[in-house]
């Protein structure tokens, strides 16, 4: 053994935090590091020996007035000090009071449902009653600040009795009005915020922009509605004998232990004035950091019974009558989804024992434990918002500071699954994000992944929350190989099952699963401003030289087009940069080569020296109608794409989209974008381009228009 690789392993051996030496590398702000001194966190990952937080238990009773959409509820909440810390105040969190007037909203809502907010009628702490105006209450935003009369010491606990009103808003986003006797309703109740051992008190205010970071809390729920109406909600129904007529019981029995779907409530019966025993429905849910639920009374019920790991989950499907196609395979293909997401990846069993997803969001779909609401029955829709469960569910990260740390897990985890177990492909997926990131390459509003989401507007929060961490979760596990970044991510979520990790439990963990001293990958792509810039410096006699003029690592994928016109790819790790920003890659068959491209399916900062022969070149090669520049009207959508010359280049952009990229044309008149991701075909009239017709691959979409003249 070379005395240099004894020295290492002696290192590691007596000094294990020589492994993780990327932490003094790494930039810490005080709230991290403190939490690391003080031992609620390990620089292996883990939780720390004095790891703690804080939990909750709710009693709700809620009456829900679906004529007016006024909702009553009154809460016993038990909240408990497990921290080390003497409390002198708590947060109550009024997620209602952002429709209250003049209160600050990052997007626009319904002119109606602007006014009062959550209306408390009464308030009590330990049977002390709190005057809601009062010295010792401060109302701000959508948080409530209360000063208690005695301190909370640690391992003591208080009880809040709180009753209070608001209305279901008309503004369908994340919670709403479905239509006009359905809803989806959250962020519904008052809710103690968290107090952690990193930031103290969460005293962000909701805005419509950041979501959860919840404590774990138990729930009884009970729900008063009008008999006709059916409700859906967190955890499970604790009296369904009392609510379902006989013959939607035994249905509702069976579903819960049939592997095939069963129809609980069907459309006939809707049409026929459907009408429940009773109005009074009770549901319990344990260790969890939400509590969701919705009514209608029109929706279809279909259901069936998912094995995971020897329990029964009962998966649902819950939706309009009037488009029973539409739905007809959700259930089945929610059920596969949930099969792949507890054996294959992550290969973490579903740890709860439901599962909804009720139809009526206007766009996309939202999550809370055991629910979703989604617009459609759509794979990757579903597939995202299940995977929700995991992120930020049973791993609750705290996604108000860090987004990335559930919805970019969500976004790569559910394409691979998609891609690997329904499109049977197993090839990297790095490319695949390439349209949605390379819009903000260099952009003055590409911020470190490291910069906390509250801090983020509507020019970077979804970049930042969805695609970006994607990409960056996607070079990871190309990096690190299938096996050993599944071993790294499976002790990620054991490891924080119902806890809260920060972005470092995520970098230690992955480091101690690997052995492997990544801070090369966390500080370029993490913590500092930068791009990658690939550029092909030389080909000669089969060797290409290539060089990183940027400051981020990204893995290659040289794309390669024979004389035969026969193609091939090579895909090279990130990790070739980690010590140079130069490297030289071998071709085969370079005799037979009739052209070359590095990356232009991957970001970079300038395609125009990622070809061989040069994209000028290639361009020059074919004829290219002068009046092809210009504006067009998109048919359908309403927004334009351009078309311009740039020196010898032809360059598209569809700035609704953030879509741009260089064309180049094809032998047969058409052009391709640079990722293969476009295909535009010109329309011409009497030799004068009128129109184009195209072809979005990342979307799905085909679009056309005409030209603005």
């Amino acid at each position: 053994m070379k005395f240099r690789t004894f020295v290492y392993f002696l290192l590691i051996f007596l000094c294990p935090d020589f492994v993780f030496a990327q932490g003094s590398l790494l930039y810490m702000a005080k709230p991290y590091q403190e939490a690391y001194e003080k031992g609620t966190r390990s620089k292996d990952g883990q939780p720390g020996p004095n790891y703690w937080q804080n939990t909750a238990d709710y009693q709700i009773d809620v009456k829900v007035d679906p004529k007016t959409r006024l909702l009553e509820g009154l809460e016993t909440v038990t909240y408990y000090n497990n921290s080390p810390d003497k409390l002198g105040f708590i947060i109550l969190r009024l997620y209602g009071d952002v429709f209250r007037e003049a209160n600050p909203r990052a997007t626009r809502v319904s002119p109606e449902d602007i006014g009062e907010g959550v209306k408390i009628k009464s308030l009590a702490i330990n049977e002390q009653n709190y005057d809601i105006a009062g010295s010792y209450v401060q109302r701000t935003a959508t948080n409530l600040s209360i000063r208690l009369l005695q301190e909370l010491k640690p391992g003591e606990s208080l009880k809040i009795e709180c009753s209070w009103s608001q209305y279901i808003p008309l503004t369908n986003r994340r919670t709403g009005a479905a239509d006009s006797s359905s809803f989806f309703v959250a962020y519904w109740y008052p809710q103690i915020s968290v107090y952690d051992d990193v930031f103290g008190w969460d005293t962000e205010e909701y805005t419509l922009r950041t979501e959860f970071y919840n404590n774990l809390s138990n729930y009884e729920v009970t729900v008063q509605a009008p008999e006709n109406f059916s409700v859906w909600a967190s955890g499970e129904l604790q009296n369904p004998s009392d609510i379902y007529p006989d013959k939607n019981l035994a249905l509702y029995q069976k579903a819960l232990n049939s592997e095939e779907p069963v129809q609980i409530i069907s459309e006939e019966e809707l049409a026929s004035d459907y009408k429940n025993k009773s109005g009074t429905w009770v549901f319990k849910a344990e260790e969890v950091s939400d509590f969701a639920f919705a009514l209608s009374d029109h929706y279809a019920w279909n259901a069936a019974s998912q094995k995971v790991e020897g329990r029964s989950v009962l998966v649902s499907s819950v939706y309009p009558i009037g488009t029973p196609d539409a739905f007809a395979g959700m259930t089945a293909q929610q059920q596969k989804i949930m099969k792949h997401f507890s054996e294959d990846i992550p290969g973490i069993p579903y740890p709860y024992p439901r599962f909804t997803t009720f139809i009526g969001l206007q766009g996309g779909g939202m999550e809370f434990p055991m629910m979703a609401y989604n617009q459609a029955s759509n794979l990757e829709l579903e597939a995202h918002e299940m995977y929700h469960m995991y992120f930020p569910m049973y791993v609750r990260t705290n996604e108000r500071k860090h987004a990335w740390m559930d919805e970019g897990w969500a976004e790569y985890i559910t394409a691979l699954v998609v891609q690997r177990y329904w499109g049977n492909s197993s090839t990297p997926l790095f490319p695949n994000y390439t349209t949605s990131v390379q819009g903000m390459v260099g952009a003055y509003e590409d911020l470190p992944l490291m910069t906390s989401s509250q801090f983020m507007d509507d020019s970077n929060y979804g970049y930042s929350a969805y695609p970006l961490p994607a990409f960056v979760y996607s070079m990871l596990h190309h990096e690190l190989g299938d096996a050993l970044f599944l071993k790294g991510y499976q002790e990620y979520i054991r490891s924080w099952a119902k806890k809260s990790p920060t972005p470092y439990d995520f970098f230690y963990t992955f480091e101690r699963v690997s052995g492997k001293d990544l801070s090369w990958f966390w500080k370029p792509w993490f913590f500092e401003l930068g791009y990658a810039d690939i550029a092909i410096k030389s080909f000669d006699k089969g060797t290409l030289a290539l060089e990183n003029k940027g400051t981020r690592p990204v893995p290659l994928l040289v794309e390669l087009t024979y004389q035969d016109g026969s193609e091939d790819s090579l895909y090279f790790k990130c990790g070739q940069w980690k010590s140079s920003k130069a490297i030289q890659v071998k071709i085969p068959r370079h005799q037979e080569l009739k052209s070359l491209s590095v990356n232009t399916r991957v970001i970079d900062f300038s395609y125009l020296d990622n070809f061989y022969p040069s994209l000028a070149d290639q361009v020059a090669k074919f004829p290219v109608p002068e009046d092809m520049y210009g504006r067009y009207l998109v048919d359908r959508y309403g927004f334009e794409m351009m078309i311009q010359k740039k020196g010898p280049l032809i360059y598209m952009e569809i700035p609704a989209a953030n879509l741009n990229t260089y064309l180049i044309p094809q032998e047969n008149g058409t052009f391709v974008s640079l990722d293969k991701g476009i295909f535009l075909n010109l329309q011409q009239e009497n030799d004068v381009v009128e129109a184009f017709q195209a072809s979005l691959k990342m979307f799905g979409v085909n679009i056309q228009g005409k030209k603005i003249k």
